[in-house]
């Protein structure tokens, strides 16, 4: 990862943890915030070497009262990075392969137009390497990779593609990684009452859900055939992850859990219910799940084999939203507070 060994190499004398003020007792105090100040932090991605997040808002540091910011932190440094010029582009959910960072954004001059009857490139779809010269201009031919109309709420990262939730769009987007003429064709819930949450993607299959028909599709991609319903009759099924085993995804009050392999007829499993907030975040990382319940500031690990209880690790957050989780911590933004905050669960 280029961009990250340049940005780190500004920090000399770096050498981990106990060289730095607040992380030299990891094992005492295991909910460290890692970053302040932020303006409505929202969605979180990790790769090996940085922690990536999307802020709705602008805080000043860049020079601008518009739009939101794009940033990201070399893991165990306290440096915050702005990866986009100052803009009126609001970036909203993000993810990261080995070599690209990928993100949707909104114009927030034109966040509250109607699309129909207009051209419009309100909403996109956009990318940019990891060793790019920043800060990058935000929106250029090299960078986007959809533009058009309906809310990307959530993404996913396939092996060749890039998969979009377009809530207000009332289906599934995907693009090519390596296609920057925006040539992409639309895949998943089209119906006008159509409302896609969350998706997840492992090589070419693709799952999502939506929430106004209580349905979890799925997709193999690498074919002609459409998707198909892999559950139904389940209550507004929301943000889905998925590991090598089974899909996760939230539900008003708590988690299920569904085999990738499921015989015909099996039912979920439910991991986490009777929460008294509708939960905002979920990852999956080793043996857990974890997930983020904005307003009750709670975030929770869930054993995956449900084998014990869910645990509330964090309480009395400020609006804990997204959530990302590796080897190194588990990691979320809270969304009023302004933190980015790291949980070291060993």
């Amino acid at each position: 990862m280029t961009l990250a060994l340049g940005i780190a190499a500004l920090a000399p004398g770096l050498q981990g943890c106990a060289q730095i003020a607040g992380l030299d007792d990891r094992e005492v105090t295991p909910l460290i915030p890692i970053a302040e100040g932020q303006a409505g932090p929202r969605a979180i991605a990790l790769d090996e070497e940085a922690i990536y997040w999307a802020n709705e808002r602008s805080d000043g540091a860049q020079g601008s009262a518009k739009g939101g910011a794009l940033r990201m932190q070399i893991k165990d440094d306290r440096a915050v990075i702005d990866l986009l010029e100052p803009s009126v582009e609001s970036p909203e959910a993000i993810a990261v392969d080995a070599t690209h960072i990928y993100w949707s954004s909104t114009d927030t001059t034109r966040a509250n137009e109607s699309c129909q009857g207009i051209e419009t490139d309100r909403d996109k779809l956009l990318m940019m390497p990891k060793d790019a010269k920043l800060p990058v201009t935000p929106v250029t031919d090299e960078t986007i990779l959809w533009v058009g109309c309906g809310r990307i709420s959530a993404i996913a990262l396939g092996d060749a593609r890039v998969y979009g939730v377009r809530t207000t769009g009332h289906r599934v987007t995907w693009a090519r990684k390596d296609d920057t003429d925006n040539d992409n064709y639309p895949t998943g819930v089209t119906a006008p009452t159509g409302a896609p949450a969350g998706v997840a993607a492992d090589g070419d299959i693709v799952y999502f859900t939506d929430q106004s028909t209580g349905e979890v599709f799925v997709d193999d991609t690498s074919n002609e055939e459409k998707e198909t319903v892999l559950l139904d009759e389940l209550t507004m099924p929301g943000l889905i992850v998925v590991d090598e085993a089974n899909l996760y995804w939230l539900t008003p009050d708590g988690v299920l859990r569904y085999p990738r392999s499921a015989s015909t007829g099996e039912a979920p499993v439910t991991l986490l219910d009777g929460l008294s907030s509708v939960p905002t975040g979920i990852a999956a990382h080793a043996d857990y799940v974890y997930v983020t319940v904005r307003d009750a500031g709670s975030v929770y690990r869930i054993r995956k084999d449900g084998s014990a209880e869910p645990e509330e690790i964090a309480s009395a957050q400020g609006g804990p939203t997204g959530i990302a989780a590796d080897r190194s911590g588990v990691y979320w933004t809270n969304s009023e507070s302004g933190q980015i905050v790291r949980f070291n669960d060993e």
